[in-house]
């Protein structure tokens, strides 16, 4: 039954949105360009939930620090986006 218990697994990230800022900051762009405006800056271990993506990038909603309540786009490099069997501090 091993099989099962990746499925739960598997179920369980697909629910879980939460992420956190890894640079020591980012900007929340209006759109997924480096080009468009910034919409705030969010700092290392700021809190977020991730709501979309288009190819490198990653749409937040800010859950703490300065930037909390802003939404904006970041890198995706620049953003940890937990999984069940690997979530670090502040998770």
């Amino acid at each position: 039954m091993t099989g099962s218990g990746l499925v739960a697994a598997g179920a369980a990230h697909a629910a879980d949105n939460r992420c956190y800022i890894t640079a020591s900051s980012a900007k929340l762009r209006s759109k997924a360009t480096t080009n468009s405006t910034a919409v705030g800056v969010a700092y290392k271990n700021n809190r977020c939930n991730d709501l979309d993506y288009t190819g490198s990038w990653v749409k937040l909603r800010m859950t703490t620090g300065n930037a909390k309540g802003k939404v904006g786009w970041v890198r995706r490099d620049l953003v940890h986006e937990p999984t069940v069997d690997t979530c670090t501090p502040p998770c």
